[in-house]
């Protein structure tokens, strides 16, 4: 009987272990850019405040450099259908599949950082409509530094930018090259210094971090801060998995992820003046824009908005006419 007692009590501890081990829950979260990036290290502030706060119930394992084998047109789609729990998706780089997700990616529709959450906040409800129909829901945002051009020659006006050969991220990028007469390229950013060495290339569109990162100096002479687009990064996880989860970690997940999003907001000005500085340590000149440069860079992206606008549809054309009138444009 005694036997039978701690066989019983030895099976009891086994099927105790066994629960709780399936209780626990590990989303892998794929990441575009190098661990060292700003966007990457936040990530990991909120996977490290997610398994604290909820006892390592759920843990989130970070995939930097997107080391999952995933490009960005891709992601809207890999966590849809189940491929990723969690992922960082810059919302111009899917417009091929949720055209109305690129709002927050239009060339020159606002110019600090301030009026860009504003174009968010108004943009969130349609976005949430349609990242439902993608199975996924956004747990955070953050933006990088707006855009600028990173040149061998001096860039002063909308004539200096014909004949480049420029690598850009997303859709925006392509149509203002072809509305400049820049012979655009979209690729990935590991492929860029390749292709400058190869001379495919001889500018980069892109924010004051990622040309610290890529070490832009090296190759590249002039930084034009044109501020094309402060680009809008999603944390997206997967709606079954978010579904799996009890209601008090979602809760908690929800908490840290809506203080997160207010930080990785306030740290991209930062990041702009702190890697501003590195580039001109290392040689890079950066040139103010000239009003009359300004000018025909916002008439260009009026042009190119109003294009978009007819693609994206009713929802997007609903906010930019609500954006516009709040901010006077």
């Amino acid at each position: 009987m005694k036997k039978v007692f701690v066989g019983l009590m030895g099976l009891l501890f086994s099927l105790t272990l066994f629960s709780t081990a399936m209780a626990k829950t590990k989303w892998d979260l794929h990441l575009n850019y190098p661990a060292g990036n700003f966007h990457s290290q936040g990530a990991k502030t909120f996977a490290d405040k997610v398994a604290k706060a909820t006892n390592g119930e759920l843990t989130i394992v970070l995939h930097p450099g997107s080391s999952l084998g995933f490009k960005g047109p891709e992601l809207l789609r890999a966590v849809a259908e189940g491929q990723l729990a969690l992922a960082e998706i810059p919302t111009g780089m899917v417009e091929g599949d949720a055209p109305v997700l690129a709002l927050t990616a239009q060339p020159f529709i606002s110019t600090n950082a301030f009026e860009q959450r504003l174009l968010y906040q108004l943009a969130k409800p349609v976005y949430a409509k349609n990242l439902k129909r993608f199975n996924q829901k956004t747990l955070y945002t953050s933006i990088w530094p707006f855009s600028g051009i990173y040149t061998q020659r001096q860039i002063q006006s909308e004539a200096d930018l014909k004949g480049l050969k420029m690598r850009v991220y997303d859709g925006t990028g392509l149509a203002f090259g072809k509305a400049t007469g820049i012979a655009a390229r979209k690729m990935p950013f590991s492929e860029v210094y390749p292709a400058m060495k190869a001379g495919l290339l001889d500018s980069m569109y892109t924010s004051s971090p990622s040309g610290v990162d890529a070490k832009a100096w090296e190759i590249l002479k002039f930084f034009t801060p044109i501020n094309i687009v402060g680009p809008v990064n999603m944390i997206n996880v997967n709606q079954a998995a978010w579904d799996k989860l009890d209601k008090k970690t979602q809760e908690i997940v929800l908490e840290i992820a809506t203080q997160m999003e207010d930080d990785m907001w306030n740290l991209a000005g930062d990041m702009d003046r702190k890697s501003r500085a590195t580039l001109i340590e290392n040689g890079m000149t950066i040139n103010p824009v000239s009003k009359e440069f300004r000018a025909e860079l916002n008439a260009v992206g009026e042009k190119l908005r109003a294009q978009w606008a007819k693609k994206a549809g009713s929802d997007a054309q609903a906010v930019l006419s609500q954006y516009y009138q709040i901010t006077g444009r």
